[in-house]
């Protein structure tokens, strides 16, 4: 079990950002599609085109066994509403702890704590429902004030709460911490101290502030480049502030332990960044620009006509083939419409799978660009929400690996490669070049956008020049070519304003997702094994190098396993389209 160090649960809405890799359009074969299911041949929704005694006939790659089930209410999204919830609400909460401990009634004390934290993961969820509402109109200032607000109500009640127990921790009937909460826990509420917690708390509001400023103008039509820019450097400011309260040498040494807790440092990283260099940003430069001209002599356009139902078909088709588990959470999501992929001009272009705590449910979140990366966007997202539908996270004191997380979405995009001939026809060798390339890509960038957040935290008197200065050396480093603009282009890329330092997880992550394709084309049953297995890994009781070990995929920040994975995909020949 990992050690828990999320307090204040700081990682209010947790948001697994999916990075856009730039992927190129294609209308889904059809034909496949309409044939998923034996009867009936037309056209329908997944319902309709899967009675249950026809899917159980689909030969599936694996059986059942992967995971533990989790219960939970059969609602439909539209039905979770919890509207705004106030700190005010919660303090009877606390009272009704101070209460117990004070009659020293150790049944009372827990079903008074039990209550409070449940009262606490509700007002998570109101917010977490609240930041989606925003995020589908993300003009909407109004919206964006609610979903503030609600956040800011979630810090304070937790705030309130653990000020609650401190002082029980501190009076004569202390030993109930100890008899209701582990020892960790209690040592938690012991050490809180209220006034670097409120230090803590505005130093947070600030952020959020500076952070919807940026929603805002990247739900303009065109981005304020010069003003994400100066966002940004009022983010620096806040953010080093946060790590030196919190006493940390650098703000991505405070990143790497509070928010992501990972199990290796921001200099080991610095291995990732020097195989990205070596291995992996080469083959970028060798078949891009060819990879490109491949898919404009295709045809493949960029207005495909993809619709939402194209792109929840090609989900259904391969989850029904993986595993009955798998199947069986796919059409859960769609029945209960798990997801909101539909495009709006007002959206917040991106994507990511939030975790609705009261409901115990994921959901997924996406801005489509009626491309290709539609549906590669879906089947990663779908990676998160399947891990998060068989067990989700402890919505208050839970760290998750978002490495391992990273591995469980990329090796999703890995393992529908072997359906790309059913789901886009003749295109499908082109678009599965695409796919792997873009892999590259995750790693080249989640290495570079990486190694220029490290500078940028670690730089004295910051100023807008040096900034773009900064970018342009670490961008030339990793072999791109300049062109008009380009030292702005870090402004589009919404992790670095909503979650700094989180690009490395998915270069760690797309080095063994790729190592998982070496072996699909071996054998799609033992590949299909090995995801399992590694998608069943809580990430609450696993680190990536956990499941890396335990799957026998390649720590590549152990091993030099980077130029072997290149040197495979360069003879498998996958990148060389005619």
């Amino acid at each position: 079990m990992k050690l828990r160090t999320r307090i204040l649960a700081l990682a209010l809405c947790v948001i697994l950002l999916l990075g856009l890799c730039g992927c190129l359009p294609v209308p889904v074969a059809q034909d496949a599609l309409d044939s998923l299911y034996e009867e009936p041949q037309q056209t329908q929704t997944p319902q309709e085109q899967a009675p249950a005694g026809q899917v159980q006939e689909i030969e599936t790659l694996a059986g059942d066994g992967y995971f533990e089930p989790l219960a939970r209410d059969e609602l439909d999204y539209d039905e979770m509403q919890l509207g705004e919830i106030t700190c005010e609400e919660f303090a009877p909460y606390c009272e009704a702890i101070t209460a117990a401990a004070e009659k020293n009634s150790r049944e009372a004390f827990h079903r008074a704590c039990y209550e409070a934290e449940q009262m606490l993961i509700k007002i998570d969820t109101a917010a977490s429902l609240l930041a989606l509402d925003s995020d589908r109109d993300a003009t909407d200032e109004a919206l964006a004030e609610r979903a503030l607000r609600q956040t800011q109500a979630y810090y304070d009640a937790a705030d309130l709460y653990h000020q609650t127990l401190h002082k029980i921790s501190e009076g004569e009937h202390s030993r109930l911490l100890s008899r209701e909460f582990e020892t960790w826990q209690v040592e938690i509420f012991k050490s809180y101290d209220q006034e670097s917690s409120q230090e803590s708390m505005d130093l947070s509001a600030q952020e959020s502030e500076l952070v919807r400023q940026y929603a805002a103008l990247s739900a303009q039509e065109e981005l304020d480049v010069d003003a994400a820019a100066d966002v940004y450097l009022e983010l620096v400011k806040v953010r080093s502030q946060m790590a030196e309260l919190a006493g940390s040498a650098s703000y991505a040494d405070y990143a790497y332990s509070a928010f992501y807790s990972r199990d290796y440092t921001p200099e080991d990283a610095q291995k990732i960044w020097q195989t990205a260099k070596e291995d992996f940003a080469p083959l970028l430069t060798k078949y891009s620009d060819a990879l490109s001209q491949a898919l404009s002599d295709s045809g493949i356009s960029r207005t495909g006509g993809i619709t939402d139902q194209n792109v929840i078909d090609a989900l259904l088709y391969g989850t029904a083939r993986m595993s009955p588990e798998v199947r069986e959470a796919a059409e859960y999501l769609v029945e209960h419409s798990l997801y909101d992929i539909s495009y709006s001009e007002k959206k917040l272009p991106t994507g990511y799978t939030s975790y609705l705590y009261s409901f115990d449910v994921p959901f997924i979140f996406n801005c489509p660009y009626d491309s290709y990366a539609d549906y590669t966007d879906m089947f990663h997202e779908f990676g998160h929400w399947l891990a998060g539908y068989y067990h989700g996270s402890d919505a208050l004191y839970g760290v998750i690996d978002y490495d391992l997380s990273e591995l469980q979405s990329q090796g999703m995009e890995v393992m529908f490669l072997q359906f790309y001939e059913d789901l886009f026809g003749d295109d499908a060798e082109i678009l599965r070049a695409q796919t792997l390339l873009n892999l590259v890509y995750s790693v080249v960038t989640g290495a570079m956008y990486d190694e220029f957040q490290q500078r940028i935290y670690a730089e004295p008197d910051l100023t807008k020049d040096r900034l773009l200065d900064i970018y342009r050396e670490v961008y030339a480093s990793y072999g791109f070519k300049p062109y008009d603009g380009y030292e702005y282009e870090w402004t589009e890329v919404i992790h670095n304003f909503q979650q700094p330092l989180y690009y490395i997880s998915y270069a760690v992550s797309a080095i063994p997702a790729l190592e998982l394709y070496a072996r699909l084309a071996e054998s799609p049953n033992d590949a299909m094994d090995t995801y399992l297995r590694v998608a069943s890994m809580s990430d609450e009781d696993y680190f990536l190098t956990d499941a890396l070990r335990e799957t026998g995929l390649t720590n590549s920040m152990k091993s030099p396993i980077g130029d072997v994975i290149a040197r495979e995909l360069e003879e498998s020949g996958a990148f060389d389209i005619s």
